[in-house]
């Protein structure tokens, strides 16, 4: 068994990537497409790096967009989607360099959390680098909305995520995120949530032909009909999940306090969009 960082070495400090390569596989939840995915190592200041089709595409806001109901890596040719829970687990990891080689259109979705990918980390472990992390800090507040979200932050030398949610209901989850919360036992395990109503809509448009009884959580309103909760507040986490990526897309992590309730890819993008920040 490996070790991850925790507290501010995720944020601060040395550089790190992986001890050993990984190797995970499975269907993607779009198009159910057998989809591979390999993670390397690599020397200090390369950052995230994708390989799609040989080729090497950085992690960034430009290379990065929202997509439908997932953010997605733009290539010359395509896209790749399903980025965010891996991202999560990078982020929360602790992980600056790494080579993430794609084959297939997707990232395998497995049970729709960042499970299998934070304990594969943990498992092979991270190697520690020369050069000290690069970080972006915030340079001042800002705020963001749209009918069912919002997004607010303000400067702080820490990195903490302060999250609700309001389900369609009413009923309200909370839940707080900062650098030492266990991320594998706390966030990784809250899986990806959809209505039953969304659900036959999505499916009858042809989407997620690579769904299955164990890829989400459905819900008809505050209940589930297909597993067992494995939080009683998982689709905060799930959203706090999905942030951790989506914030990522930047190319490094970003010091801050984020104040965040139902968002949505598509308004953490908004909110990137607008964010002022320097990276150090």
């Amino acid at each position: 068994m490996g070790s991850i960082l925790y507290g501010g070495n995720i944020l601060y400090g040395q550089q790190h990537t992986i001890s050993q390569e990984i190797e995970l596989f499975g269907p993607g939840l779009m198009t159910g497409e057998l989809c591979v995915v390999r993670l390397k190592p690599l020397p200090e200041n390369s950052g995230i790096m994708f390989r799609v089709d040989g080729e090497d595409i950085p992690l960034s806001q430009i290379t990065t967009f929202p997509g439908f109901h997932n953010l997605c890596l733009r290539t010359s040719d395509s896209s790749v989607m399903y980025i965010e829970h891996l991202l999560s687990a990078l982020f929360a990891s602790g992980i600056d360099n790494i080579l993430i080689e794609v084959r297939g259109p997707e990232i395998p979705f497995f049970d729709g959390s960042a499970l299998i990918f934070s304990e594969r980390i943990l498992q092979v472990g991270l190697e520690p680098q020369d050069e000290l992390k690069r970080y972006a800090v915030i340079l001042e507040q800002l705020e963001v909305s749209d009918q069912r979200g919002h997004i607010r932050c303000i400067p702080d030398s820490d990195f903490s995520v302060y999250a609700q949610y309001v389900s369609p209901t009413g009923q309200i989850e909370d839940f707080s995120y900062d650098l030492n919360t266990i991320f594998v036992d706390e966030v990784a395990p809250a899986r990806t949530f959809i209505y039953e109503d969304d659900l036959k809509n999505v499916l009858e448009s042809g989407f997620f032909k690579g769904g299955g009884i164990d890829s989400a959580v459905v819900y008809r309103g505050d209940e589930s009909l297909n597993t067992q909760k494995r939080f009683p507040n998982e689709r905060v986490r799930h959203k706090v999940l999905d942030f951790l990526g989506d914030i990522f897309s930047i190319g490094v992590r970003i010091a801050g306090k984020f104040y965040i309730k139902s968002p949505s890819h598509k308004l953490t993008r908004e909110f990137i969009k607008n964010l002022k920040y320097t990276v150090l």
